[in-house]
């Protein structure tokens, strides 16, 4: 009878590779006899032991390892083949540094008669793994609690957003009836002064009628922020002419550029801008604008406002000698409640809505917005509409 070679080559192949899988899984191995003896075990196998002892070998299993007192039938009966295997997950095991070890133990039968035979027991360090088990449960564990908080905190912002639409809506009523009649009444007292009448009553009765109407204005845009906030902003367009809502505009807002020493000129476009926008959010879009400029120019300064046409394309425009914006101002210009520090400093008033409602109404009519501006040079607004909208 010839006995084949030994193949030292994969003998020594399948060493190395039990080597690196040890250095990788920390794992610790013994030979157990029938007798439930520890015939051999791997040098670090006194690692993990309940009881670390110097003489491991011929040790009682159940003396070094109390996780198996009580269960020694269930080890027999994998020795007699009754049993295929025995594992115990996540064992912990508390060392004299106060480490706390996660173990997984797995027995299972062996029968090498060049050995002996008995059980295989194969105990593996797991901890690291069980740690970052426990951290990513501690993290489920809290972005649930974060969400049930954020679920309960929308639930009362919904709420409360609710509320601030009734009361403004409530408080939009009480201010526009008032607001209807002295715009009604200013109207009819220009209508009715006799033409020998006081120019200084004309100018006041026409003052009383614009501020009037400066205030619908100031209502609206918080109307229209609330709807923007709701997704309920509706448009109704018609054809207009941009040139004449933007007269009539400037018009309304030039007591306020002469109280304040500003020059302002219209550069229109010679011919007719006509196409379709609502008008009422056009002249929130203008006024907006001016005003904004008025406020920020210093007195003496100079605002011209133009209009012209780029394709399909109506352009209006806000040119002012004011304070301008640095960068990091201009790209922060549109958003909402967004003032500058000039506009505390030197107690400009407002409430930080008019360039967002800008943007977004324009926005709307399919349009956007641009800045231009330089520090002590003065900022230049652009609104773009399409002349061929599909609203």
């Amino acid at each position: 009878m010839t006995v084949p070679p030994i193949d030292l080559k994969a003998i020594m192949l399948a060493a190395q590779v039990a080597k690196v899988l040890n250095v990788i899984h920390r794992v610790a191995y013994a030979l157990v006899s029938p007798e439930l003896q520890v015939l051999y075990a791997s040098p670090n196998f006194n690692t993990v032991v309940s009881k670390p002892t110097h003489n491991i070998l011929g040790q009682p299993l159940c003396d070094l390892m109390w996780e198996f007192v009580g269960v020694e039938e269930s080890l027999i009966a994998i020795i007699n083949g009754n049993m295929p295997f025995l594992a115990f997950e996540r064992v912990t095991r508390e060392m004299k540094d106060e480490r706390l070890l996660y173990l997984d133990i797995h027995v299972t039968p062996v029968d090498i008669p060049e050995l002996a035979s008995g059980l295989l027991l194969i105990v593996e360090d797991v901890t690291e793994q069980a740690q970052m088990e426990q951290r990513l449960t501690q993290h489920r564990n809290e972005l649930l609690l974060v969400k049930e908080q954020l679920s309960e905190a929308n639930k009362e912002l919904y709420h409360l957003n609710q509320f601030k639409s009734l009361f403004l809506s409530l408080a939009v009523h009480d201010l526009r009836t008032p607001l209807t009649s002295i715009m009604a009444y200013s109207d009819l007292v220009l209508r009715m002064l006799p033409e020998d009448a006081s120019p200084k009553i004309k100018e006041y009765t026409e003052i009383i009628q614009k501020q009037s109407m400066r205030m619908e204005w100031l209502i609206n845009d918080f109307l229209d922020l609330d709807s923007l906030d709701q997704g309920r902003l509706v448009l109704r367009p018609q054809m207009q002419e941009l040139n004449d809502v933007v007269e009539q505009v400037a018009n309304l807002l030039k007591y306020q550029a002469v109280k304040r020493n500003l020059k302002m000129s219209l550069h229109l476009w010679p011919e007719e801008i006509c196409f379709a926008f609502d008008e009422n959010r056009l002249q929130q879009i203008l006024y907006n604008l001016i005003n904004n400029a008025i406020k920020y120019t210093p007195e003496g300064g100079n605002i011209v406002l133009s209009t012209r046409v780029e394709g399909e394309t109506a352009v209006f425009q806000v040119t002012d000698s004011g304070q301008g914006m640095n960068e990091e101002q201009q790209a922060a210009a549109f958003n909402l409640y967004y003032r500058t520090e000039d506009a505390d400093k030197y107690d400009i008033s407002g409430r930080g809505l008019g360039l967002y409602i800008v943007r977004m109404l324009t926005e709307a009519h399919g349009g956007h917005v641009d800045l231009t501006s330089k520090v002590n040079q003065g900022s230049t607004f652009r609104v773009y509409l399409p002349m061929k909208s599909a609203l």
